[in-house]
């Protein structure tokens, strides 16, 4: 069975969308700092979460362009169970064991994809691509369309 992920990003870094360059010069929940990595969504509300509690500029949410990937059946997909994870590694600031796996996942390079839970809502699931594996190019990804971020989610309080 294919599975459509999808990832939310600045209209500006659109044609980088699913290229991981952000993960060159950001740490993320499951990667350090250095690595080419692309965080991705099961769904587009959930990536729509994410990416609206990761923005650090709260209460405004630049314009927004949407990817989705589809990633066939015969591509390998690594999971990560919560049973497995460190107390609290759904925290804001979490543990660092969870950029370990993360790394050693892209270290080991068995698989394009990495299953891993979201840290905003436990029970749904967030696919990190790794654009340096073979597998990676069997995915099919979509060019970007401008996203109707409905701005309430963002907005603070005081509005």
């Amino acid at each position: 069975m294919t599975l459509t992920v999808f990832r939310l990003g600045k209209s500006t870094y659109r044609a980088q969308l699913f290229g991981g360059q952000g993960g060159l010069f950001a740490s993320g929940r499951w990667t350090p700092r250095g690595h080419l990595v692309v965080y991705t969504s099961a769904s587009i509300s959930l990536a729509m979460l994410e990416y609206t509690v990761n923005y650090r500029r709260r209460g405004w949410v630049p314009a927004t362009v949407l990817g989705r990937a589809t990633i066939p059946a015969n591509v390998k997909i690594e999971n990560v169970s919560p049973d497995e994870l460190p107390k609290r590694w759904f925290a804001a600031d979490p543990p660092i064991q969870l950029q370990r796996i993360g790394e050693q996942w892209l270290r080991r390079a068995e698989s394009a994809v990495l299953q891993v839970p979201s840290a905003i809502v436990i029970e749904e699931w967030n696919y990190l691509l790794n654009p340096l594996h073979p597998d990676f190019r069997k995915l099919t990804i979509t060019t970007p369309k401008q996203f109707s971020f409905d701005r309430r989610v963002a907005r603070s309080r005081k509005d």
